[in-house]
């Protein structure tokens, strides 16, 4: 019989990895919250014209899982979440007043070349602060982005923040050409994954000498030292090259009251792939000597929900890709040992008292503890220990006619061996469900 393998890029998640990436969406959807977001959702699929004229040209040309449907319309799976948002902030009820915070988790697929860090399809965060363009909306952006990486147990020594601003390189090469302008943007954004010397090859095919003698001392550009490097721009871009250095300083000094600002960097070699960055753009890059790379990224879309609707709202936001995350916490051991199963297994030692556990078991779960009932009645009450330790859980439950005269049931604690009864008196049983549970915790 052939065996079918899943889709080149894609993955199956068998219930631990499935407890697993759980684990971080949970943790994402609490410092979410804690900043006041909303959560949303939309369609995986989108009409491709949406893509067209709001993603890069790489993601268009080459990555889209495009088809024909059978209302003879053109359609796409989503690559990305952005150009959505905007779709659906430009139809937004009115009662959405901005500014407005917004994430979703949700899965995307590319037509890449599956490699490390890399898949077809990925399940990635996103996360929106639409309607406000000061310096506070990009501190808070940057300040949620991580803070999830804190949450999972990160310090700031395990990540550095790289961040630049989109405007920088266009002011200081002051060209015209602005599909020039987007190639020589597109070459620095892939610097570090070729070499030197095909990047110098890439930039000689298009620039003149001059651009190429620029876009290098662009590269020296600092935000404490910039002045002498602006002496050959023209006035008008100096000034605009000057107040943006300056708000990004002032970015910097607001992060550092809860961040440590060794690990924000100003980086002019950062661009971002996307057409539609206007402002700050950012990447959150692992300093593992052994995963030296970019895990996530975002910046400032300040025109792409007016290119949909009448109204210009400026946003902000980053993506948190699933395959990299996870990448960067194996790396720096943050996975903890998580067991799927943390609730009961009740064996079946009795089968006359099928009745009495299911009364048992309905207690359990409406107090929100989760319980597994044995389905069949087990030749040694040993191998039901066994299967119940296999499967992950804590405690198994037995209760035969001589506890239930004594209206006790018998917990046995399968990581001590240790038996204890407790009383079948409603709120006595979980009360002291609960404490076995905390203490096992503690030795956890």
């Amino acid at each position: 019989m052939k065996k079918f393998q899943p889709y080149p890029g894609t993955r199956d998640f068998y219930p631990n990895e499935m407890f697993l990436r759980n684990w971080f969406f949970e943790k994402q959807r609490e410092v979410c919250r804690n900043y006041g977001y909303e959560e949303y959702s939309a369609p995986i699929l989108e009409y491709t014209d949406l893509y067209r004229s709001k993603s890069s040209e790489e993601i268009v040309n080459e990555q889209l899982y495009t088809f024909i449907d059978r209302g003879n319309r053109e359609v796409s799976i989503r690559p990305e979440m952005t150009p959505t948002l905007a779709r659906m902030i430009a139809n937004r009820d009115q009662s959405y007043v901005p500014p407005l915070r917004w994430f979703s988790i949700a899965n995307f697929m590319r037509y890449e070349r599956p490699g490390k860090g890399r898949l077809r399809e990925f399940y990635q965060l996103n996360v929106d602060l639409i309607g406000s363009n000061t310096v506070y909306s990009d501190v808070e952006i940057l300040s949620v982005a991580m803070d999830i990486l804190k949450s999972y147990g990160a310090n700031e020594d395990q990540f550095i923040v790289r961040f630049s601003h989109r405007a920088l390189l266009d002011l200081w090469l002051g060209l015209t050409d602005k599909e020039k302008l987007r190639k020589i943007g597109r070459i620095i954004d892939k610097k570090e994954k070729i070499t030197q010397e095909e990047f110098d090859k890439e930039l000689k095919s298009i620039c003149e000498d001059k651009e190429i003698k620029a876009i290098y001392n662009f590269f020296q550009l600092r935000l404490e030292s910039y002045q002498d490097l602006l002496k050959d721009i023209e006035p008008k871009s100096r000034d605009q090259i000057s107040d943006i250095l300056n708000q990004l300083s002032q970015m910097v000094k607001y992060l550092s009251v809860n961040h440590n600002p060794k690990n924000l960097i100003f980086d002019p070699t950062i661009v971002r792939g996307f057409d539609y960055y206007t402002g700050l753009i950012f990447e959150i890059y692992d300093t593992h000597p052994e995963n030296r790379r970019a895990i996530f990224g975002g910046g400032r879309y300040d025109n792409l929900i007016g290119q949909f609707s009448k109204e210009s709202l400026p946003a902000i936001g980053f993506g948190m890709g699933d395959v990299t995350l996870e990448a960067f916490l194996k790396n720096h051991r943050l996975i903890p040992e998580i067991s799927t199963k943390q609730g009961f297994y009740f064996t079946l030692f009795d089968e006359n008292l099928y009745s009495e556990y299911l009364k048992i078991t309905h207690l359990l779960r409406k107090n929100h503890l989760p319980v597994e009932i044995s389905l069949s009645r087990p030749k040694k009450l040993g191998k039901e220990f066994e299967l119940a330790e296999k499967k992950g859980y804590q405690f198994c439950l037995i209760l035969g006619e001589d506890e239930l005269k004594k209206q006790v049931i018998k917990v046995k604690d399968l990581t001590t061996g240790k038996e204890t009864e407790l009383p079948l008196e409603e709120t006595k049983f979980i009360d002291g469900v609960y404490s076995l549970m905390q203490g096992y915790n503690k030795r956890s």
